[in-house]
This record gives C-alpha cells, structure tokens and sequence, in this order.
C-alpha cells in the first residue's frame, strides 16, 4: 500500500474532525476531490482527493481507504506545462523562415497560438501523495519529503477540513508521548540548542548528541569551534 522506503513526515491537526465512519467526512473530501484537467487548453495544476480504488477522483467509498492501523489518504497532483523542446523547435522554424531574431511580443504570441494547439493534446504530469492518517492519534504521516508537496497537502487538507497540520518537530513529539509531570514541566523549560559551526579541519560533532551524553573533551572543542 504504501512505499516499503523513502521519507516521511509527521503532522498532527489541531482542532475537531468529522468521524471517519461519518458521510460528512466522505463528503468533505468530494467536495475538494480531484478534477481532471487532460484537456485543458491552459497551463495550470490541478490538486485535490482521490483514493487507491479510484485515482480519478470520482468515487469515494471508505473500503477504499480504511486500514487496520489507520485511514489511507491520497492526494493527487496533475500539471500541465508546455513542453520546452516543443517550444524551441517552433521557434526556430518561425525565425527561420523570417529570416530574423522574433521579437518579445513575437514570441508571447507564438506561445499562446502553441499552447492553443499543442496543450489540449498534452498529458499532465501526474503525482500520487499518499498518507496515513489515524484520528486516535490526531496523526498524519505523510510520505513526502519535498517541501512544496507538503505545503500543497497541508493546505488541501486545510480547506477540506477547516484544520491546521502541525509539523511533529521533536517537542511535539515529546509533548505527545504522555510524560509524567516532572518530564512535563521539564519539556517546558528545554529550549533548541544552536550547535556552533566547526571549523575546518576540525572534529564533527554530531547535533544528535546531547550536553549530557556528550564528554568533557567534545564539549571543549565545540565551544572552540
């Protein structure tokens, strides 16, 4: 069902979200459903929910997304570009054939009369997202690492929802782990460390590492770095 490698990030949503087993979390999700734009005439992405059983988008059945551990969300993004090398190659025969250089707006035309013709003939580009979402957690995890897929989902995940994603960094982390309350009120004192930039030549200190774990020596050569 999902990728057996690859990067995964963790959010947690703040606020309420409609039952899983409800119509109007099916609902949410048809109204912001994938649509098609294979015969667009423009260049645009389209972004919005389908599910494994239907990757078009024009069916949600909760079969289709209910896991033993969680629910199998999928986001799916198509894009539609005009191909570089097609553009290039018109180019060239049209400044051939003037016998000259095409001028800006000359071009700006060119490109509309291409995207015209060429764009509703051009498939988009097609991404599949997938994530596991778990309510009893309040948890997302999504397998993406790139940043601009994880912006598209969490704002696709906030306008079907009403629901922000927090990224799990590690206090949020922490802060879910259900610590007694002296780990607690101790969580709430912690700030981030900023580890000093090791010059060259010198010894790596790993940032895993922490002032209690690491040795007398290592900390010397971090605070002389």
């Amino acid at each position: 069902m999902f990728r057996c490698s690859g990067s995964v990030a963790t959010y947690f949503f703040a606020g309420s979200m409609p039952d899983v087993k409800a119509e109007s979390f099916l609902d949410a999700l048809r109204a912001k459903r994938f649509r098609s734009i294979e015969h667009s005439a423009s260049e645009e992405t389209s972004v919005g929910w389908v599910t494994a059983g239907d990757p078009s988008g024009d069916s949600f059945e909760l079969e289709d997304m209910d896991l033993d551990l969680g629910y199998h969300l999928r986001m799916r993004v198509d894009k539609k570009t005009l191909p570089a090398v097609w553009m290039g190659i018109y180019r060239s025969a049209a400044e051939k054939s003037a016998g000259r250089k095409l001028s800006l707006q000359e071009k700006r035309d060119l490109k509309q009369d291409l995207m015209s013709k060429l764009l509703p003939k051009t498939l988009p580009s097609v991404r599949l997202i997938d994530a596991l979402y778990t309510p009893s957690r309040k948890q997302i995890l999504l397998f993406a690492s790139a940043s601009g897929v994880q912006e598209q989902f969490c704002k696709l995940f906030f306008t079907t929802f009403g629901s922000n994603l927090i990224a799990g960094d590690p206090y949020n982390l922490a802060a879910r782990l259900g610590l007694g309350r002296e780990q607690s009120a101790y969580l709430e004192q912690v700030s981030p460390v900023t580890w000093p930039q090791a010059k060259r030549g010198s010894r790596q200190v790993d940032i895993a590492d922490s002032p209690q774990s690491m040795s007398q020596e290592t900390a010397t050569e971090a605070a002389e770095a």
